[in-house]
């Protein structure tokens, strides 16, 4: 049985001398299993119910009181001398050692764990050697393992399994001029220019929403992850959009099918949105009903468009990658559905349970991100949909953006290799008062609205332009975004190409103006 008494005994003693350890359950997490043996188990048991129950001195005598209530487990106590060894190991424990025996307790449950999954153990705890300065040795070695050096150990040797016996399926080869002829009269035909997002910029940056491309944009809690991606599916699936300009409806020049699978927004919550964009009416408006009599006719026409409209809407409060496929597949196969906006990546109770399964190991938070994010390029290629994800940004964000650092995957939650496997990355945020200042001569030129918003361009695989900033003014009450200009990282203007998709899946790129919308 692989365990260090010593650990049990001054970890016992510990949280009887002090229950108050067990309530700091961030830093430490006991359970029944870090107790190989029943007596130990109903020991912890005890103690942990007397202090959930509010019990603020625990010692051997309600321990033994609280234990005469259950026969068997009162019967193993005392066959162990229990209230002995409570009065013992309280005597023995020393608090300000509770971190180490504490750390060495979990080792021994993490070997055990893997042990009981059929993991040879030995290369890192072998209880078997009998040489003592053998034995020395071992135990020297694997004092100095950690928690997280043990799980690579595993987790280093299921990566070389799966490499050394999995058959994919989709792996290929060729010569490699094989093809290369009706490549270039394809893409002379039809250039590799996929239909727009919602914004002029971008569209241009990334030459548009393209099949098989997985793109990222995240943004802070509150930033419109979900808001832009209803207004990108709107762009190209109302069947008519409201120009604010010409004060009329004009026919969507694209048509294509599209779905926003939402694991946070209620279905009413992504149909305001969406027709505050089709109509140009502001949601908090419609919201509140607040609306004069034009208004609410226009509000009214946008209903029925988004009622005749190819969108669809899916929601996934509590999902696995397997939920996100069959949401996918389900939409591919009955809907047509070729654009795919899910609305942000993150955990959940059911990813961690079927990512954790399938490794056999116990996963941290990003890791198990990293992995659902390849999991959605693999989705995106199988699939032959463009998909667009967000993720939330970590709490080091604000600190670099007022500084007016430069804003890239480092600032996203759960670790920049989420981007890996992304064809293009983004992150949206208001503009910072640094922003602001360096830009004033650029916005003084005669924009006629002044940026509120930078999306930092960070990725951008295949494309020239890969670092850069645009500046757009975006109304978040309608989501209509009027670009302004694009910068690169130190906020000096720049010229892109400009790209017009004029029609549906006949693309074309014209001028090499600069964008000054």
């Amino acid at each position: 049985m692989f365990q260090d008494k010593m650990a049990i005994m001054q970890v016992l003693g510990s949280i009887l001398k002090n229950p108050l350890l067990l309530a700091d359950s961030s830093k430490y997490e006991l359970t029944n299993d870090d107790f190989p043996e029943k007596f130990h188990k109903i020991i912890f048991a005890a103690i942990f119910n007397l202090y959930s129950e509010g019990t603020e001195v625990i010692n051997e005598v309600n321990v033994d009181g609280f234990l005469k209530e259950y026969d068997i487990q009162y019967a193993i106590f005392n066959e162990n001398n229990g209230v002995e060894y409570l009065y013992r190991i309280q005597e023995l424990a020393e608090e300000s050692n509770y971190d180490y025996y504490y750390r060495r307790l979990k080792k021994f449950s993490l070997i055990r764990e893997m042990d009981g999954l059929g993991f040879n153990i030995k290369e890192l705890y072998n209880d078997e050697i009998i040489d003592p300065k053998e034995k020395e040795a071992m135990m020297e070695k694997f004092d100095k393992l950690s928690i997280e050096d043990i799980l690579k150990v595993y987790e280093t040797k299921m990566i070389e399994v799966k490499d050394k016996f999995k058959a994919n399926s989709e792996s290929q080869g060729i010569q490699a001029g094989e093809g290369a002829k009706s490549l270039l009269k394809r893409l002379q035909e039809s250039p590799d220019i996929g239909v727009p997002l919602n914004s002029e910029s971008l569209t241009s940056i990334f030459r548009g929403s393209r099949k098989k491309k997985y793109y990222i944009r995240s943004s802070i809690t509150g930033g419109g992850k979900t808001r832009h991606m209803v207004a990108d599916a709107c762009r190209l699936s109302a069947t008519h959009i409201y120009d604010l300009d010409l004060k009329e409806w004009k026919a969507n020049d694209f048509q294509e099918r599209t779905v926003v699978i939402s694991t946070e927004m209620l279905f009413e919550e992504l149909q305001t949105i969406a027709i505050a964009y089709i109509s140009g009416i502001d949601e908090e408006k419609i919201l509140y009903n607040d609306l004069t009599d034009e208004e609410r006719a226009l509000v009214e026409k946008a209903a029925d468009i988004l009622e005749s409209s190819p969108i669809w809407f899916e929601q996934l409060p509590n999902f696995n990658v397997k939920d996100i496929e069959q949401t996918i597949e389900k939409n591919v196969v009955l809907n047509g559905v070729e654009y795919v906006y899910f609305d942000y990546i993150h955990s959940s109770v059911k990813v961690f349970s079927e990512m954790s399964k399938a490794s056999g190991v116990g996963l941290r938070e990003d890791q198990i991100l990293l992995l659902m994010s390849i999991r959605l390029k693999d989705i995106c290629n199988k699939y032959y949909v463009y998909l667009m994800s967000a993720t939330q940004l970590n709490g080091e964000w604000k600190e670099a953006w007022s500084k007016g650092a430069i804003i890239d995957s480092t600032y996203i939650r759960g670790g920049k290799s989420i981007i890996d496997k992304a064809d293009g990355g983004m992150i949206i945020l208001p503009i910072s008062k640094m922003e602001y200042k360096d830009t004033e001569e650029i916005v003084a030129t005669g924009f006629m609205k002044k940026p509120n918003y930078v999306t930092h361009i960070f990725k951008n695989r295949g494309n020239r332009v890969d670092k850069a900033k645009v500046f757009s003014h975006i109304n978040m009450g309608n989501m209509r975004i009027t670009d302004l200009f694009v910068t690169n990282t130190d906020n000096e203007l720049i010229t892109v190409k400009k790209l017009i998709v004029k029609q549906q899946k006949e693309p074309e790129q014209t001028t090499d103006e600069e964008f000054a919308f």
